[in-house]
């Protein structure tokens, strides 16, 4: 698709001179730079002071600013203010990133990255999101397509390319150039709290060739594209927003499993990786001290050389733009300052420190001046960090050149066209409806006939998820002759041990099927294991949708039929209280019925399993590959 673009406004581009000492470039010199990007951004690197220098590494992020004085509430940034303007251009910052609640609609994002631009001191900004798909994605009427693991479980890499040539084109369209994504860890633990769907699969055939497939989209749509989360988030068990996890693989494993993803895309163009913070002991077994406690421990790969520079530049070859994951996350910022974290991360090898600190009012920008103030000091006294800060600087820059960062969208009707248009939502329905996976379907329960289920009882952790899958129930009503359909909900904590069973099968006897929304279940799911035996006492059908992850299964014994449907409420601690994919909870209630007028699926499930599914002991009970058709 061909992006209308419009040169950065003259207010930007003119040669006017720089107090810090660099000019602004005309919009003739930036176009000629880009015919020899390597050579020009090293030219342009040694314009630069240290300041300069150090503002091409940092990419901040301005979620709020400031609070409602009748509320006490963050009040969310949605355009910029004259101090986040000053900012940009007197630190000279080279990036920003944006989140959910940054990103409202159309119109309004168009004008917030085209004021960001002109705020920029000297270079256009990368301006980026994490608009993965699934769970994570950021823009508030965008595209979201339905997830990783959904992709992969369509068994089509069509499928991605599709994924990532949308979010590519509506991100582009809206003036962000540089997505993170996708996430390409091998997720092989299924008691891995942050990863889980966000991955393609346990298979890491399955996980090269999705993962370059929306790579291949994302580039077509001129946008930057970030693998993550090197060296690998996929066999862990904590959740690095709050502690630092450790990956246990031996220097072997590592390779065949983790490592090879990244190593396959590095072969395949991408252009840029982020970091985890994890450690891992069989490459770097550094032991350091936490400046913000007593506490000794592992080096974070985040600021490990061994890992960033050892492996991703010596071993492999990469010269793309590496990136720290957020440096605010607890696994950093709850164990060492933010002057030691963005000094330790630019050292060992990254390029772009994302998220040092957080500014949400005029008085904490003292903290970024500090900042600066400490990483000069350290370029002044350390002749190693100077020059691998100029290198940053540099990759930083070339990159900017490489994309021809001079335009920038400025049409708001092509932008409001392009995003979440009907073309795109329509891909969106087809990729969900593929990825349904059929898990089990004991004695045919599924499909159900509409005219047969008159009471349906919907049973789930969260009024939100109940509320849509009584939605979705009604639009089948609607779609296959409007019988009669009542629809009770009841909300039930499934992991606790508290429902009445009296009570339960009294309600569960006036049912004609129970639809059960799981959410992540693990060990012994008493409320769960209740209502699934009291139906099956009954002579009910049962239902049990698998919401997030498609292992719930796993801690329900008996359960007569099973969808995964990969994704419907949102778990992601940086998402902005969203708690839907649509998307993916429609096709998931279509599957379950068919047409009594044409006798056929409404969905007929096609989707497979991308990871294999293990009960407590460790044992395989639904292998990958393994689906179930009617």
């Amino acid at each position: 698709m061909k992006l209308n673009k419009t040169i950065l406004s003259t207010a930007v581009l003119s040669v006017v001179g720089c107090s810090s000492g660099m000019n602004k470039f005309s919009n003739q010199d930036l176009e000629q730079y880009q015919q020899q990007p390597e050579k020009h951004a090293e030219s342009v690197v040694s314009t630069m002071n240290n300041r300069e220098l150090i503002g091409q590494t940092l990419m901040m992020d301005f979620r709020s600013w400031g609070k409602d004085p009748y509320t006490d509430e963050e009040i969310p940034v949605t355009r910029i203010n004259d101090d986040i303007s000053s900012m940009i251009t007197d630190y000279h910052i080279g990036g920003v990133i944006l989140f959910r609640q940054n990103l409202v609609n159309s119109n309004q994002i168009v004008e917030f990255t085209d004021a960001l631009q002109e705020a920029s001191s000297n270079l256009p900004l990368l301006i980026a999101t994490d608009q993965e798909g699934g769970y994570v994605t950021r823009l508030q009427n965008g595209t979201e397509m339905p997830g990783n693991m959904a992709l992969a479980a369509s068994g089509d890499a069509n499928n991605a390319y599709v994924a990532g040539k949308i979010h590519g084109s509506e991100l582009s369209a809206l003036g962000i150039n540089y997505n993170f994504g996708p996430v390409v860890d091998v997720n092989v633990n299924q008691n891995n709290p942050i990863i889980g769907v966000r991955s393609y699969s346990s298979n890491v055939d399955v996980i090269n060739e999705m993962s370059t497939a929306y790579m291949d989209g994302i580039h077509e749509a001129g946008v930057i594209s970030a693998l993550k989360h090197f060296p690998g988030h996929g066999n862990v068990s904590v959740d690095s927003h709050y502690d630092l996890p450790e990956v246990s693989y031996s220097r072997e494993e590592w390779e065949a499993i983790d490592l090879a993803p990244f190593k396959y895309a590095i072969e395949h163009g991408t252009d840029s990786i982020m970091s985890a913070h994890v450690t891992l002991p069989s490459v770097d077994d550094t032991m350091i001290q936490a400046t913000l406690s007593d506490k000794e421990m592992l080096i974070p790969a985040t600021f490990s050389k061994p890992i960033l520079t050892g492996i991703l530049r010596d071993q492999i070859g990469f010269d793309g733009l590496i990136v720290t994951d957020a440096l605010d996350m607890g696994a950093i910022a709850d164990n060492f300052d933010r002057n030691y974290a963005v000094h330790a991360s630019l050292f060992a090898g990254a390029d772009i420190a994302l998220m040092p600190l957080q500014i949400t009012n005029q008085e904490e920008i003292k903290q970024l001046e500090s900042l600066f103030v400490y990483l000069e000091d350290k370029m002044e006294t350390n002749p190693e960090f100077l020059e691998r800060v100029k290198e940053a600087a540099t990759r930083v820059i070339k990159k900017k050149l490489q994309m021809g960062l001079v335009y920038q969208t400025t049409d708001k009707q092509f932008a409001i066209d392009s995003v979440s248009s009907e073309a795109h939502k329509l891909e969106e329905k087809k990729v969900a409806d593929a990825s349904i996976t059929l898990i089990e379907n004991q004695n045919n329960v599924l499909p159900v006939d509409p005219s047969e289920a008159s009471n349906i009882l919907v049973i789930s952790d969260e009024d939100s998820r109940n509320e849509l899958v009584a939605k979705y129930l009604n639009v089948v009503k609607q779609e296959t002759g409007n019988h009669p359909m009542f629809i009770s909900e009841q909300k039930t904590a499934l992991v606790e041990d508290n429902l009445n069973a009296n009570e339960l099968r009294s309600t569960i006897a006036k049912s004609d099927l129970i639809i059960m929304s799981t959410y992540n279940l693990m060990g012994h799911a008493a409320n769960a294991q209740k209502i699934v035996d009291i139906a099956n006492a009954e002579g009910k059908k049962l239902v049990m949708i698998s919401t997030r992850n498609p292992y719930d299964i796993a801690h329900v014994d008996g359960v007569q039929a099973n969808i995964a449907i990969y994704g419907i409420t949102g778990f992601d601690v940086t998402n902005n209280d969203r708690n839907s994919l649509e998307a993916n909870i429609r096709s998931g209630i279509r599957t379950l019925f068919i047409n009594p007028q044409t006798g056929l699926p409404l969905n007929a499930p096609t989707g497979t399993l991308p990871v294999d599914v293990k009960n407590d002991n460790g044992d395989v009970i639904y292998p990958f590959g393994h689906s179930v058709n009617y």
